[in-house]
């Protein structure tokens, strides 16, 4: 063999042997380990409170709210409330009253409280209460003076008081309070056969 021979094939085998060496490296080389994909994130969206309720006004008179409508009335006083053929009309108010006139088909044929027996009335405005009407059957002398010592002993001193009438003279006191005004009428002359004595309870404006 010839000496150029040799130096070609040392030459190819120092060239071969880093291929190798490198093919031998990368075979076993393991495999890079599968990475995990990533946990989503636990969801942090908190749910909206519940809405708050809208809180039940208080009564006024009795069992009644300001607001209810007819239906409400005559659930809330069962075997005492009923609805009228026709309007009925309410007690006349007398010259100088702060009252108005009105009517209502829905009543209490007969109340009694605080010794004297009442005709009751529900006012309506839209089919919403507004106001409650009671007029004293038969009053007697000492009526208007028995509901004022009563109401003022719930509702502390009137808010103020008027003359009302014109031949007949009467009064008119009121109860001014945050979620009603509350007004007795008085009129007439026990000694003529004629009174009238009137308790309104008025939502307020």
């Amino acid at each position: 063999m010839t000496r150029t021979r040799i130096r070609r094939r040392a030459a190819l085998v120092v060239v071969a042997v880093p291929f190798l060496l490198a093919s031998c490296t990368k075979k076993e080389e393991p495999p890079p380990a599968p990475q995990a994909a990533p946990s989503a994130a636990p969801s942090t969206t908190i749910p909206p409170p519940p809405p708050t309720p809208v809180p039940t006004p208080p009564p006024v008179w009795r069992s009644a709210r300001w607001g209810m409508t007819r239906a409400e009335v005559l659930a809330a006083f069962p075997r005492e409330a009923q609805r009228l053929d026709r309007p009925a009309d309410f007690a006349k108010p007398q010259p100088g009253s702060i009252l108005v006139a009105g009517s209502s088909d829905i009543a209490i044929p007969t109340y009694d409280a605080d010794g004297a027996t009442f005709r009751v009335l529900f006012g309506y405005e839209a089919d919403a209460l507004k106001r409650v009407h009671l007029a004293a059957v038969k009053p007697r002398a000492e009526t208007c003076g028995d509901l004022e010592k009563a109401l003022t002993e719930r509702h502390s001193a009137p808010s103020q008081r008027a003359s009302t009438g014109s031949s007949l003279k009467g009064e008119e006191i009121v109860w001014t309070l945050p979620d009603q005004t509350i007004v007795l009428g008085c009129g007439g002359v026990f000694r003529l056969g004629f009174v009238t004595v009137t308790l309104d309870y008025m939502a307020p404006d």
